[in-house]
């Protein structure tokens, strides 16, 4: 089980995502992808052909989270009233990425894609990201 519960944002329950053996296991909307900066990107587009990843279009995840995340939910706007949009934006990420650890989802990286032959693109900081596209953003602190 994989439950995130947070004091100051809601749980959504157990995912139900299942382990991710190899990096062609990877769930677009779900998974996360660092680069050697230590940045985090959604995968937001996936290409394969059969079972075999061929391309991923990744988004950076605080722009993903800036624009998939709203305040109209009063417990969690009552929960940073006094700080910033970006303290929010960091505790949806790292408690995505706890919940993503908590069910066994391995993280890859950019070079694990380049080195296994997938081809990386990148969803341009001034191109918006598709309205009917809704990550599953799991809500935690500090990855309590």
């Amino acid at each position: 089980m994989c439950l995130i519960v947070s004091n100051k944002l809601p749980s959504h329950g157990d995912p139900g995502w299942p382990p991710n053996k190899d990096i062609h296991q990877i769930l677009g909307l779900i998974d996360l992808i660092t680069d050697e900066s230590g940045n985090y990107y959604t995968v937001y587009e996936i290409t394969t052909y059969g079972n075999k990843l061929e391309k991923v279009k990744l988004a950076h995840s605080l722009y993903d989270i800036a624009f998939a995340s709203t305040f109209i939910m009063e417990e969690v706007v009552n929960g940073y009233l006094n700080d910033h949009l970006g303290d929010f934006m960091l505790d949806v990420l790292n408690g995505h990425i706890k919940t993503l650890e908590l069910c066994n989802r391995k993280i890859f990286s950019v070079n694990d894609l380049i080195d296994n032959g997938i081809k990386v693109e990148y969803w341009g900081i001034t191109e918006p990201l598709p309205k009917d596209s809704q990550p599953n953003w799991s809500f935690s602190i500090d990855g309590k």
